[in-house]
């Protein structure tokens, strides 16, 4: 990295040639700005990526702290042997290219053979937070300058791909103006750094209302390409499930959805099962979807799935608006069975009461669902779907089996048998906690009968099997259970407009079995052994235990402990999800809704029309505001010591007849001066010089000081001298 503050030349050898420079202070805000670029995006990194990130980071800060000690040149004129010096310090602070090559692409082969496991996103990324922290090492012209600025800001970017929620997005944005102003600083040395800081952040806010007019009104095109996977990047649930999955994921606060009901009451606690997947393949360690599921779609209607009769007033839909978070992955939420809205475009409904998006969600997306809580879920079994669901591994779990065949013959009935074994886990000595003892081959009989602890995958997972075991048709179903209420009530009034906010501890596993006219019953084992967390959420003691196993700051446990902390984090939701609603969600419907509301009904080139002409305004706007606030700055802007002196002068001058143009400079006008009057020449050539030195010269504050006590004492023989005058 150069960072020499001097302009060197070859002096009277050939023509001149100026090196790209930094000054040790702009080197380090560089490498500061660097650290926090790539802080932002850390997360989505890999462990070792963040260790050549890191080892490349300190390597760069050891080369300018050793440097410290061989940089003591300022401006001078340089002459031949002078700047052979400066090159040779310059290249001293340089990496070897050879030994730069080989650490790139040894680097670049790492993020290859990783790249099937990490993904085509996570590896794209990778290189690009690679060859950011690489160049900085090459800074040899001013074009890599400003090509290592620009990388920064793709870094920038490619981390809102992860995160777009309100407080992300406002250290991005501050992210931005610190290294736009690192740009700034480069060409205004002499300013300090806070100074170029707010600067750049009035210039970003004077192009607030540009941005806002392109937001509203700019056509929202699709994008034209497709966003390549992201593993590491996938969170929430997944299609292959084995116990212990969920409970590793109950352990986390990230957000996963929200609902917004409107102005309709919000179910009661225990109704709200966000339905996510349906995992019918069983091997006897893990479940997983049927493939030939995920083909089978069915067009958005009630008739398709469930029968809804348009004369009983009794059946009223269940109207609400979900918005999910960026998680990679295809799968939607919903409490079934349920139909999307028309105005929910992208949105499949599939056959297990399921909804699929048509694109991997990448950003937050939201769709309106009508749900149909009191109809039951196909009345109709095919033949397919009860071969499927009564398969299971025989001889994987003897002892079950061996139970199921005792429960067939005691409890003919599906209900009555699925009630015996909720019965027996309500009254044995089973127990709920996120850390169940590790199971052999995640073992069904070791859990049931041995360990008898284990989180709600274990008990959905030992239930379905039992139920197959004895012949009845069962699933296992995973998605979310509950949500917090974040809205103008109590927290246990759900009658007034808010929304629930989901969360990933928030993910739950249940199973369905299939009666004879009633369909796919909903059946959960966690209320058996646990009915708190059914009826109304988490237990005091599963929140303690998740506060040790997250590891977090501030857990939610303790958030909600502490009444003003907790008060404060619901009502920064509060904005997240409106931010998320309104700036994030906002879609090409949403944009076309609005106009409509505001214009009415109109032809297509109507709106292109109101579009232009809202451009232009707002281009105008913008060019008389920035007018505006530069004549008040200009005007507002205070003369300094010796401006105020010279001032004076020429004042004193224009009453003797001799008025300076506005053109003309300060050297010229003494030299109008002295030809005019001749005894002043002396005392106002002086006064002038004294002037341009206090201008345009770079002085430390004593210099400066002691030059204005000197303009003043010139200004006082120039008076003298005036008044002597015929």
């Amino acid at each position: 990295m150069i960072f020499f503050n001097k302009k060197t030349s070859s002096g009277s050898v050939g023509k001149a040639k100026v090196n790209f420079c930094l000054s040790r202070k702009n080197a380090w805000l560089l490498w500061l700005c660097q650290c926090l670029n790539i802080a932002v995006i850390a997360l989505e990194l890999s462990t070792w990526m963040l260790a050549i990130i890191s080892l490349s980071l300190a390597w760069q800060a050891l080369l300018l702290h050793n440097s410290r000690d061989r940089i003591k040149t300022r401006k001078k004129e340089a002459t031949v042997k002078h700047s052979n010096h400066l090159k040779k310090q310059q290249q001293a602070t340089i990496v070897s290219p050879i030994l730069l090559g080989i650490f790139a692409l040894l680097g670049c082969l790492a993020i290859a053979l990783t790249a099937k496991e990490v993904g085509i996103l996570a590896s794209m990324v990778h290189l690009l937070c690679f060859s950011y922290v690489l160049k900085a090492f090459e800074l040899k012209a001013r074009r890599d300058f400003y090509q290592l600025l620009l990388l920064g800001l793709f870094v920038l970017a490619s981390s809102l791909i992860f995160r777009q929620d309100l407080l992300f997005s406002f250290i991005t944005l501050t992210l931005l103006v610190i290294n736009l102003s690192v740009l700034l600083q480069f060409f205004s040395s002499e300013k300090t750094f806070a100074t170029n800081i707010k600067v750049m952040a009035v210039i970003l806010g004077q192009s607030t209302i540009l941005a806002v007019v392109l937001f509203l009104v700019f056509p929202r095109l699709s994008p034209f390409w497709q966003m390549p996977s992201a593993k590491s990047a996938e969170t929430g649930l997944s299609d292959t499930v084995k116990p212990g999955d969920i409970a590793n994921l109950s352990r986390s606060t990230k957000l996963a959805f929200r609902a917004d009901f409107g102005q309709q009451g919000i179910p009661n606690y225990s109704q709200l099962y966000w339905r996510a997947m349906v995992l019918e393949d069983y091997d006897g360690r893990q479940w997983t979807r049927i493939k030939a599921a995920l083909k089978n779609t069915v067009k958005q209607s009630p008739s398709n799935t469930f029968s809804v009769n348009p004369n009983d007033s009794d059946i009223v839909p269940l109207n609400y608006q979900v918005t999910v978070e960026p998680s990679f992955q295809k799968y939607l939420f919903a409490l079934a069975p349920a139909i999307a809205s028309n105005a929910s475009n992208g949105i499949r409904a599939k056959s297990d009461f399921t909804f699929m998006s048509s694109k991997i969600i990448t950003q937050a997306k939201s769709y309106q669902l009508s749900s149909y809580l009191s109809l039951p879920l196909s009345l109709v079994l095919s033949e397919h779907s009860r071969t499927v669901n009564l398969n299971y591994p025989e001889g994987s779990n003897p002892r079950l089996e061996q139970m199921a065949l005792q429960l067939k013959h005691n409890y003919p009935d599906a209900q009555a048998r699925a009630q015996a074994i909720l019965s027996r886990i309500n009254k044995q000595n089973y127990s709920y906690t996120l850390q169940p003892p590790l199971l052999i081959n995640n073992s069904l009989d070791q859990f049931f009968f041995d360990t008898q602890a284990g989180f709600c995958v274990h008990y959905a997972s030992a239930f379905t099997f039992i139920m197959r075991a004895s012949g009845i048709p069962a699933r296992l179903v995973t998605g979310y259970l509950g949500g917090e209420y974040n809205g103008s009530n109590n927290e246990d009034d759900y009658s007034e407009k808010g929304h629930l906010s989901i969360y990933q501890y928030d993910a739950h596993a249940w199973s369905e079995i299939w009666v004879k006219d009633k369909g796919w019953v909903r059946v959960d084992p966690t209320g058996a052994v646990d009915p708190e967390r059914v009826n109304s959420g988490w237990s005091n003691e599963l929140l303690q235990e998740q506060s040790k196993l997250n590891n977090e700051l501030f857990s939610l446990y303790q958030m909600k402990n502490i009444a003003w902390l907790n008060s404060l984090r619901l009502q920064f939701d509060i904005l997240d999800y409106q931010w998320t609603r309104w700036v994030i969600g906002f879609n090409s419907k949403q944009q076309y809704n609005l106009l409509k509301h505001w214009f009415g009904k109109m032809a297509s080139w109507k709106f292109a029309l109101i579009i232009a002409i809202a451009l232009v305004i707002s281009m105008v706007m913008l060019m008389l505001f920035l007018h505006l606030f530069n004549r008040s700055k200009v005007k507002k802007q205070p003369l300094s010591k010796w401006q105020l002196v010279y001032q004076k002068a020429l004042g004193k001058l224009a009453k003797q007849g001799i008025v300076k143009p506005v053109a003309m400079t300060v050297n010229d006008f003494s030299k109008q001066v002295r030809e005019q009057y001749p005894e002043l020449a002396i005392v106002f050539t002086r006064l002038s010089v004294s002037y341009n030195c206090l201008s345009y010269q770079i002085l430390s504050t004593d210099e400066q000081l002691k030059h204005i006590v000197k303009i003043q004492e010139q200004y006082r023989d120039f008076v003298q001298t005036l008044k002597k005058q015929p």
